[in-house]
């Protein structure tokens, strides 16, 4: 081999090397973006079958174990928000057992969202029984993640009748609410919604004031024009009311955030009079793909079904709240209401002697 030869194998090597790095540096940096882009389309813009595709293939990549953990998260995230309700809870379980042996926040919080949203409150709550945070409990993240898992319990609370229960704990958290802009941008929905619920609509309606609504991700934003319906209902503006209800379905991004604005827009029309209207409603909140939770929905369609003389009808609607969502205090409504109807049934003439 002359001289030049030898030469012109060095420098190719040479050459080779540096594009082999180059290329290392570069697919890294891709990898980063790619990354942050899964993690927008999820929780910034509600982009959920962007977020299963970007998650599935980076998942393929050699990746951190912190990467590999949220992308766990976003894909549970995207799965409760289409309406795969199952395969999120089966996920959910898995990922509660690594919460609590890791000490994850970020994994508590996903796990008891994703709970809460297939209506298992009791399961929700047990992430924070024997548990008392993070591993790391100095760090700003830690402490603000960890609020965050204390701030949507309130959730499963009142979902599971306790509404009084559930003010008491969000006013024992408004302190440390205070620390986090995010958190406290919602402190004051999630205290409307109760109010509302508790026949307080003007406090509830004086809540809402403090929300700065461009500071709401987009996927959130739907609920809060829900929950401004829901407070324009207890105060009996039924207009007002169904046109944030409608404005939030075209703003909702979930799966289980149409679902619930179809619920809401039957109750306000049931409220209105109008019940037709709220029949048809009702029913397509029913018939939605997503079946979590929604047993206020159902409940209320019974009620509507029983006051246009449909008995046999509401009777089907209250025992779907006890398939649907079991563990919630409209189950315990739905009990009471068919447990009503079945000693009137049999409280007439003629049937006295067949009780017992």
């Amino acid at each position: 081999m002359n001289p030049v030869t030898a030469g012109t194998v060095h420098f190719d090597t040479e050459i080779l090397l540096v594009i082999l790095v180059a290329g290392l540096l570069l697919w890294k940096r891709v990898d980063w973006l790619l990354f942050r882009l899964a993690s927008r389309c999820c929780y910034d813009w509600g982009a959920f079958r962007a977020t299963r595709a970007l998650v599935g293939f980076l998942e393929k990549l050699p990746l951190a174990d912190w990467m590999r953990s949220s992308l766990w998260r976003m894909e549970l995230y995207a799965l409760s928000a289409l309406g795969e309700t199952e395969a999120a809870v089966t996920g959910a379980r898995r990922l509660a057992v690594h919460a609590r042996t890791e000490g994850c926040s970020p994994c508590a919080t996903c796990v008891v969202n994703l709970f809460i949203n297939a209506g298992l409150y009791l399961e929700a709550l047990d992430i924070e029984r024997g548990w008392q945070g993070p591993s790391e409990p100095k760090t700003p993240h830690a402490e603000q993640e960890w609020a965050l898992v204390r701030f949507n319990l309130v959730e499963a609370v009142y979902n599971l009748g306790g509404w009084d229960a559930a003010h008491a704990r969000l006013n024992a958290l408004e302190e440390v609410a205070r620390r986090y802009p995010f958190l406290w941008n919602f402190f004051p929905v999630q205290r409307a919604w109760i109010l509302a619920h508790t026949e307080r609509g003007a406090e509830a309606w004086e809540a809402l004031r403090q929300v700065e609504w461009r500071s709401v991700p987009r996927q959130y934003r739907s609920e809060v024009c829900f929950t401004r319906a829901a407070v324009l209902l207890a105060l009996r503006r039924y207009d007002e009311a169904q046109q944030e209800a409608v404005a939030g379905l075209k703003l909702a991004r979930r799966a289980s955030s149409t679902r619930n604005g179809l619920f809401l827009l039957g109750r306000i029309a049931h409220a209105a009079g109008r019940r037709e209207e709220a029949l048809r409603l009702f029913e397509a909140g029913a018939r939605h793909l997503y079946k979590g939770q929604g047993g206020d929905g159902l409940l209320a369609w019974g009620d509507c079904l029983a006051g246009l003389g449909r008995h046999d009808e509401a009777h089907e609607a209250w025992r779907l709240v006890l398939d649907r969502d079991k563990q919630s205090g409209a189950a315990w409504e739905a009990t009471s209401r068919l447990a009503r109807t079945a000693l009137r049934q049999n409280d007439v003439p003629g049937k006295r002697g067949e009780i017992g």
